[in-house]
């Protein structure tokens, strides 16, 4: 039901509510967003503009500010009475209004009921003159706003403290001085609220505002009264057509200063701070940039964010402008990496370490695959999504974190460490990538190898030779063996003798045959795997083995007859490799069917020591030690009874120990001086 307006509304409010009610009827506004406060704040303010009702009106009923204006004009006008007469500005005929922030939509909100109407006067000559020499300074400041949608400066001040209810408010200013009174300044508004609006361009470096207050008990009363200074406030003009070119890596700046300007303060920072302000970014400090600037440090590949500054004086002090701001992207020449270096980690080499020197310019991205990237695409520049075509997926792209550092020479080098070398890959490339907006260029590849561990190494000893064998390594061409003395590590370094064979001599001779015998006090063995890229040798991960050395012995047998022919003493031995003093048990074996294999393939045999006579010095038993052990032997000689056995005889180590075993090798005679045959008659 449309709502009845009173008899001492405006008579055009009938028709105004009956077209409200419509637009609710049709569903395109609500009630409660269309009230008829609004309609009554409309007509209060005797405005017919479109623009000036659509600012007056919700976001949401604006659209429809045309058709409002369109009946407000078919409507009579009402006839105004003196106290509402408009107050027209001298600098603003049309009269000017509160122009508030737009709410975050965009959407001007209208004025709220009770708020006041800006007023506008007809013309200074309505006010009383100022007859003061000079205005006392002013009790409060005027704090100045930029609105972001117009860009015009909105100038705000705290109202009046009295108790009477007529202020009119008079908003002046002056160009690099402050005015001396009202009429000497420039007149910008004239109005009973807080704020105004200047729209004005900089003529000069300094503009100076005042506020001057007319305070009465009525209107007439207040504008014949002498006006106060109320509030003051200086703006400092900011520079005017910014413009900023990259070019071939520095940033030229151009703008247009306003005149008296004595410097232009110019702040550069990357775009990823350009949350922060502050003096620590200012540049090219030793010039006042009043032309224009060129920046010439920068880092390529990088948008940049500059802040340009007016400087001037203001009572002794210089105080800045407002920032004029702009952005700009720095290009990079794309520089590829040609020193990638790697090195291991670890002891067995799965862990790697990469490091390179940082280019001028954009970001290095590693890429780790079990073949290189196809031929020619290295130092040529492509799209960075055509990377793939090449033979670099972005699965295969290293995503460990990098730090930089400094050399003593000021060189920057970046190193990416702790890269896995992955399971089952005998071979890797590494391929530096350097990018920049979306383009990419390849550096040098670096090709490297990981054999595999050597495991299983066994030294084999025969009677005239040696064979070392062990598991062949994955990816090795050739496995190096360097000789140390017993304990030696071999991270301290490997010199001295050395030998080296190839998978198909391993392969032919089934281990490596060591040209000389071994040390026969010990030595260290370091097995080293060795694979080849890019002409260069790379050597493995080292495997140790300990050789304790070898005692080699070799024993003589002579058979004594008696008159018959039949075997009945043997006569034994020992000549030693190198001079020792006492000698393992050794027993002396017979076996009547064949030559005895070990110690327990037959009979043990009496034996004991002979003198310098040739007699028995200690009686018989089953083991025989020597006091000593020489190079020349037959020094001291064992007597073994043979009387009525046949078959063979043969002299054995007697210890428990496999170990010990493995320290000693006993060399036998010829074999027909170990068989026990009667002579022949």
């Amino acid at each position: 039901m449309t709502e009845q307006p009173h008899a001492e509304d405006d008579p055009r409010l009938g028709a105004l509510l009956e077209w409200r009610q419509r637009l609710i009827d049709s569903g395109a506004v609500s009630a409660r967003s269309f009230k008829e406060a609004h309609l009554r704040l409309v007509l209060r303010s005797g405005r017919t503009d479109v623009e000036q009702i659509r600012a007056m009106l919700p976001g949401s009923v604006s659209e429809h500010a045309d058709d409002m204006a369109r009946v407000l004009a078919e409507l009579p006008a009402q006839p105004t009475s003196p106290a509402d007469e408009e107050i027209t500005s001298a600098t603003n005929p049309a009269g000017r209004h509160r122009e508030d922030d737009p709410p975050a939509d965009g959407t001007p909100e209208p004025p709220q009921l009770g708020e006041p109407i800006i007023e506008t006067f007809s013309g200074t000559e309505e006010f009383a003159p100022y007859l003061a020499e000079t205005p006392a300074g002013p009790e409060h400041s005027v704090t100045l706003h930029r609105r972001r949608d117009t860009g015009a400066l909105e100038l705000r001040w705290p109202p009046v403290t009295t108790t009477d209810p007529a202020v009119v408010y008079r908003v002046v200013s002056g160009e690099d001085a402050p005015p001396r009174s009202p009429e000497t300044g420039d007149l910008l508004a004239v109005t009973t609220t807080t704020s105004a609006t200047d729209d004005r361009p900089p003529v000069a470096a300094v503009r100076h505002f005042q506020v001057w207050a007319n305070v009465g008990a009525s209107r007439t009363e207040a504008l014949a009264a002498q006006p106060v200074l109320h509030a003051g406030g200086v703006l400092i003009s900011r520079i005017t057509d910014l413009m900023l070119r990259e070019d071939s890596g520095r940033v030229v700046g151009r703008y247009t200063v306003p005149p008296g300007v004595s410097a232009v303060y110019v702040y550069r920072m990357r775009a990823d701070e350009a949350h922060r302000d502050g003096p620590q970014y200012r540049i090219l400090t030793g010039q006042d940039n009043l032309a224009g600037f060129v920046d010439i440090d920068l880092e390529r590949g990088h948008r940049y964010v500059y802040r340009v500054r007016c400087a001037a004086p203001v009572g002794g002090v210089l105080r800045l402008s407002e920032a004029a701001e702009g952005e700009v992207d720095v290009t990079a020449v794309l520089a590829p990496v040609t020193d990638l270096a790697i090195t291991g980690s670890s002891a067995d080499a799965t862990v790697l370490d990469l490091a390179w020197t940082t280019p001028p310019g954009g970001r290095v991205v590693v890429y780790r695959t079990p073949t290189g990237p196809s031929a020619g695409a290295e130092a040529d520049e492509l799209p960075e999504d055509a990377l793939d075509q090449v033979g670099l997926p972005p699965e295969l792209r290293l995503a460990q974190p990098v730090t930089e550092y400094t050399d003593d020479d000021g060189r920057i080098y970046t190193v990416m460490p702790g890269v896995a070398w992955p399971d089952q890959w005998s071979r890797a490339y590494f391929t530096p990538v350097t990018v920049i907006g979306g383009r990419a260029m390849l550096g040098k590849t670096f090709s490297t190898v990981r054999t595999g561990v050597i495991r299983d190494i066994e030294l084999a000893e025969y009677c005239n030779k040696q064979v070392l064998t062990f598991d062949w390594p994955d990816g090795a061409a050739a496995v190096v063996v360097h000789l140390a003395p017993r304990g030696h590590d071999p991270s301290t370094g490997l010199t001295g003798q050395s030998y080296e064979i190839t998978l198909e001599e391993y392969e032919k001779y089934g281990g490596l045959q060591l040209a000389t015998p071994l040390p026969v006090h010990g030595c260290s063995l370091h097995l080293a795997p060795i694979a080849f890229t890019g002409g260069r040798r790379v050597m493995g991960a080292i495997a140790s083995a300990e050789y304790q050395g070898l005692l080699r012995l070799q024993y003589a047998v002579r058979v004594g007859r008696d008159a018959d022919g039949r075997p009945f003493t043997a006569t034994l031995a020992v000549r030693s490799e190198y001079d020792l003093p006492g000698s393992p048990a050794f027993v002396l074996v017979n076996n009547p069917n064949r030559i005895p294999l070990s110690v327990h393939d037959g009979d043990l045999v009496d034996v004991a020591p002979l003198n310098e006579h040739g007699q028995l010095s200690a009686p018989p038993a089953k083991e025989l030690r020597w006091s000593q052990l020489t190079t020349t032997g037959g020094s001291e000689l064992w007597a073994a009874n043979v009387r009525n056995r046949q078959g063979w005889i043969r002299l054995f180590v007697n210890t428990p120990s496999p170990d010990s075993l493995r320290l000693i090798a006993l060399l036998d005679p010829p074999v027909e001086h170990l068989r026990l045959i009667p002579a022949a008659t």
